[in-house]
Order: structure tokens, then C-alpha cells, then sequence
């Protein structure tokens, strides 16, 4: 089961990687954040992927969880997060409209990460994951990703976007 979710995670980083070299001699564009996340969530599979909250349904969402965040303009947004407080599980990312906004969003999504740390995660196992977030900037685009057991896997993913 392990080896086919890994199976599964590379050939969608291969078909990514593919799709954006047919872009040829243009200049690279950014990945798309939501196929990517659509890809990552149904490799998981329905019985192990968490119902997700989408924060981008209202506004007083993102200044709640990422105060800041809607002061910056954004090319792409995908902020999912699990319905349910003691899941930890969330995959925010998100494309800048100018890439020196990178490092802001780095701090908002790091901020987010300390106030689960302290407090915002109730439970020992969901802080213990929280303590394990990764963010992740490549250029204009941020990820903040915590995904449990599938850490990695959703980390090696999202970093196969830019190989």
C-alpha cells in the first residue's frame, strides 16, 4: 500500500513536471496549486483523507487563521484545513502577484504554525504534528503543510512542482 502511494505520488510529479516543460522556451509559470492539491488529497485515498474546511469560502476565515494574508495580492490560493480540530491537517498555498511578498506570507503562515504550537492545538498528537509543519517557498508561491503521517509525501510532492 505504501509503495503504490508512492507510485502514485511520482507519477503525478512526473505529469506535472511534463506539462509544464511543454511550455518550452516561456517563462515558467507557476504550478497549479489546486490540481495539486486535488492530487495530493485523492492520492490519499477516500478512507484515509480528512474532510477538509476550505478558507477561502469567507474572508473572515483567512484574517482569523492568517491575519495579513488578505492584504497581500495572490495569483492563486488554496487554503484547506481539516474540519475537525483534532485532525491535524491543513496544505495552505498560495502564488504571490509579486514575488517579494513571498517572505510576508512566509511569516503569516509561520505565525499560524506557532499559535498551534501554544495552544490552538488541543490535543497532544495534533501539536505534535503542528511541531512537525513545513513551509516551503519557491520563488512567489508558499506552502505551509501539515499533513500527519503523509508529511513527507505531501512535502516530496509539492517539491517535485519545481524539480
Amino acid at each position: 500500500m505504501k509503495t503504490m502511494k508512492k507510485l502514485t505520488m511520482a507519477v503525478l510529479a512526473l505529469s506535472l513536471l511534463l506539462s509544464l516543460a511543454a511550455c518550452g522556451g516561456q517563462t515558467a509559470a507557476a504550478p497549479d496549486l489546486e490540481q495539486y492539491y486535488q492530487d495530493f488529497m485523492a492520492s490519499l485515498g477516500e478512507e484515509n483523507a480528512p474532510a477538509m474546511t476550505d478558507a477561502n469560502e469567507d474572508a473572515s476565515y483567512v484574517d482569523a487563521f492568517f491575519p495579513g494574508l488578505n492584504d497581500i495580492e495572490l495569483k492563486q490560493s488554496v487554503l484547506q484545513m481539516a474540519a475537525i480540530s483534532a485532525t491535524a491537517f491543513e496544505l495552505d498555498l498560495v502564488e504571490c502577484a509579486d514575488e517579494g511578498d513571498a517572505e510576508t506570507v512566509r511569516s503569516i503562515f509561520q505565525a499560524r504554525v506557532d499559535s498551534q504550537i501554544n495552544g490552538g492545538a488541543f490535543y497532544p498528537e495534533t501539536t505534535a504534528a503542528w511541531e512537525k509543519a513545513e513551509i516551503l517557498v519557491n520563488g512567489g508561491v508558499v506552502a505551509l503543510i501539515v499533513a500527519g503521517e503523509h508529511q513527507s509525501d505531501a512535502v516530496d510532492a509539492f517539491n517535485a512542482l519545481f524539480a
